[in-house]
């Protein structure tokens, strides 16, 4: 599975380092693959022991991975969020056999879907209602079980407690990273997509390790894979990844980094154009996306 996924995502990630610019603004950005970031997978949060639900969104997740599914509707979902967020020379992409609307019909029983919208392309709001790969993907498990899903939109950092606590069928998709302290709270689906983190910042001082980050001003989504690096980064703990040896390696940052914590990326970006933090911690994905928009 994970194989497949990392063969599906090649393209994607040949480059390590992308630029955009904001139009109309002379400032420009890029994020940076860094050396020492981690690589993570991203998995659909099941209720403990609801196996009759697991096996389900396996079923859709393994299929549409094999496939290339998956891989068309993150490429028309990325599409769709440039175009509708006005990125110039980006068209409507043609959803073509993609299926992007569902009718549940009369379905009565409910999937309760905990995600945050602003994580584009894999959740996002578009004319009032969050779409994009998750929804996609939990829609299609409704379907298929004859049930119906219900999107609640909440913080990102609340989702796997919200998951645990709810009573019947409830799952959280916001391109959760599967890691063990999530995984005291929840079960994960197989792997759907692997991702890279990244470096957001400006163009002319462009940042390509976490050690770099030290006595920075460093945002991050609460919660997130990135909020946890940078925050053991700043402790004795240290940041710990695999180097290419398959060495595990520690990276510490000075106790006069100014680690900022943001409940959407979108407050993040502001603040890096407007100078009040210098780099900004995040997904590979969502950070093109982020870029790609035009003020």
């Amino acid at each position: 599975m994970k194989k497949i996924v990392s063969f599906v995502l090649v393209v994607l990630m040949l480059a390590t380092c992308f630029t955009f610019a904001a139009c109309g603004k002379k400032d420009k950005f890029v994020a940076v693959d860094a050396t020492d970031l981690l690589k993570e997978d991203f998995g659909i949060a099941v209720k403990k022991g609801n196996t009759a639900l697991m096996a389900e969104v396996n079923k859709v997740v393994n299929a549409w991975v094999a496939d290339g599914t998956m891989q068309k509707y993150l490429d028309y979902y990325t599409d769709l969020a440039d175009y509708e967020a006005g990125v110039e020379g980006v068209s409507k992409p043609e959803a073509g056999t993609l299926k992007v609307t569902w009718d549940f019909g009369n379905a009565t029983e409910v999937i309760t879907v905990y995600t945050e919208s602003g994580f584009a392309p894999f959740e996002f709001v578009s004319n009032g209602k969050v779409i994009g790969v998750d929804i996609a993907i939990m829609s299609q498990v409704a379907l298929n079980m004859g049930k119906k899903i219900e999107v609640k939109d909440v913080l990102f950092d609340t989702i796997p407690t919200c998951v645990k606590q709810s009573t019947g069928d409830a799952v959280g998709a916001a391109g959760l990273s599967i890691t063990e302290e999530r995984k005291a709270e929840v079960d994960f689906s197989d792997i759907y997509f692997s991702s890279t983190l990244v470096i957001v910042s400006a163009e002319d001082k462009a940042i390509s390790s976490v050690r770099d980050l030290s006595g920075l001003k460093v945002a991050v989504q609460e919660g997130t894979s990135g909020d946890l690096i940078i925050s053991n980064a700043a402790t004795a703990k240290g940041h710990v990844y695999e180097n290419e040896d398959g060495d595990e390696v520690k990276v510490t940052v000075s106790d006069t980094t100014d680690i900022r914590r943001y409940k959407q990326y979108t407050l993040a970006y502001a603040d890096l154009k407007a100078g009040r933090v210098d780099a900004i911690l995040m997904d590979k994905l969502p950070a093109q996306t982020m870029l790609a928009v035009a003020d």
